[in-house]
């Protein structure tokens, strides 16, 4: 929602930093079982008041019920959420967050934070006010409750589409890592100093280590992405340059046709430069589904590192309420479901490496294919153009040869750069030794336990 509806409303909103993150959990339904200080404090109720009741006591009126129509949707069929979400204290003021939800055992885990980038948060809440107005006149119309949030999934999917996410996943693989990096840069988590003989020492050793580990591993990725968005952009350049390619191959075979009684060897050559031309144009097209699977999966393998690195900030965050004092609840089973939830999600991050290294292994292969088959295609030309030369006929063919050869090496040139990325491709898809991951997640996981 914009802020001039929100002034109009007559509404004020609760500000709060980039280092206040916080969580809860729910069982399946969404009833809420734990929470720690900073829900309290940024909600107004106590924490006896949250815990037991459905997690919708936060939820703000002014919230499409499609977006919460997706989230169930997603999270019911085993899918984590990422959305903005504005909620609703029990004093009246809202609160915006960046809110990830993620299936946690037999329910959920729920981390927020300041929403830090007006860029994209901005357009998304403005696509909420527009579904939330149609809502309410399906509303009027007489429609349910229900049936009004489920137009209204679809309506706010079409907005978001129009925005440039074609699809709910899409959403996700751009909000999650541009939210937790622009946090964490404003608020690096702090880990609390604790004494070798506090039962936390442990714990916060083991989640510093999980950081570490999950810092270097998200850095790579992230470079991996942007090679990923190159290649796709290099697929479309490279489809629109073979399309010139076939036609500077048919100039080729027309301009040899003119000449035919003086050097028939051309009209031959051209022929086969044409055939060679459609079977460069043949290899490239497979080459765009797989470039396009490839930036899928290192889009997708980014979005989980960066959740990963959420759920790390979350423990450390939480594992400083403990030594403070500030805790609310449960604090032992809140560090135990914490510890529990990053390290399913650096398992799902480890899952997702293997199936990212594939891809651009198979994705480098691929270019390289196609690159040696322009390369012949550039030999069999070249040829053409010497038979032009020693027949002669290099001024009676003038203006037909500039435009063969622009195009031959606009090919070239875009095909370089492919190479040169598919060579990083490779380099990028050397197996990553997630070991040391493994193994902070599992200290994390043991020290947690023994809470």
């Amino acid at each position: 929602m914009t802020s001039e509806w929100w002034r109009d409303q007559g509404l004020t909103e609760r500000a709060y930093g980039a280092e206040e993150v916080f969580f809860s959990t729910t069982d399946r339904r969404g009833v809420i079982e734990s929470v720690n200080s900073t829900f309290v404090r940024l909600s107004r109720f106590a924490a006896v008041e949250l815990l037991g009741q459905p997690h919708n006591i936060i939820r703000h009126p002014a919230m499409p019920g499609g977006a919460f129509r997706i989230m169930w949707d997603r999270l019911l069929s085993g899918q984590s959420m990422v959305a903005y979400v504005v909620n609703k204290a029990k004093d009246d003021a809202y609160y915006r967050t960046f809110s990830t939800v993620t299936p946690l055992g037999d329910g959920f885990l729920s981390v927020r934070s300041a929403a830090m980038r007006p860029d994209l948060w901005g357009p998304v809440e403005a696509a909420y006010e527009e579904t939330r107005r149609r809502e309410l006149r399906w509303r009027d119309e007489g429609l349910s409750r229900a049936e009004a949030a489920r137009l209204g999934a679809d309506d706010l999917q079409a907005r978001l589409s129009a925005l440039g996410f074609d699809t709910y996943d899409d959403v996700i693989r751009t909000l999650l890592p541009a939210e937790v990096e622009a946090r964490r840069a404003a608020a690096p988590p702090h880990p609390p100093v604790t004494d070798p003989a506090d039962p936390l020492h442990a714990l916060v050793s083991a989640i510093r280590d999980v950081d570490a580990a999950l810092d270097a591993l998200l850095a790579r990725y992230s470079t991996a992405a942007q090679m990923a968005e190159e290649l796709a952009a290099g697929r479309d350049r490279l489809e629109a340059g073979i399309v010139e390619l076939v036609a500077a191959a048919g100039a080729a075979a027309a301009a040899a046709a003119t000449a035919d009684g003086a050097a028939p060897a051309l009209a031959t050559s051209a022929r086969g430069a044409v055939s060679l031309a459609e079977a460069v144009s043949d290899d490239v097209a497979p080459l765009g589904a797989v470039l396009a699977q490839v930036r899928t999966a290192v889009l997708d393998l980014r979005a989980g590192l960066a959740l990963s690195v959420l759920h790390a900030d979350m423990c450390m965050i939480f594992a400083g309420e403990v030594h403070s004092g500030e805790a609310v609840g449960d604090p032992a089973r809140s560090v135990q479901e914490l510890a529990r939830a990053l390290a399913e999600s650096v398992t799902s991050a480890e899952r997702m490496i293997t199936y990212a290294s594939r891809g651009l292994e198979a994705a480098a292969e691929r270019v390289e294919a196609a690159d040696g088959r322009l390369r012949e295609f550039q030999r069999l030309l070249a040829g053409w153009r010497n038979l032009v030369v020693r027949a002669g006929l290099s001024e009676a063919l003038g203006p037909r040869l500039g435009p063969i050869d622009a195009r031959l090496n606009g090919g070239l040139t875009e095909m370089a750069r492919l190479a040169a990325l598919a060579k990083d491709c490779r380099a990028m898809a050397a197996p990553v030794d997630t070991r040391e991951a493994a193994e902070a997640v599992a200290r994390l996981s043991a020290t947690a336990s023994a809470l």
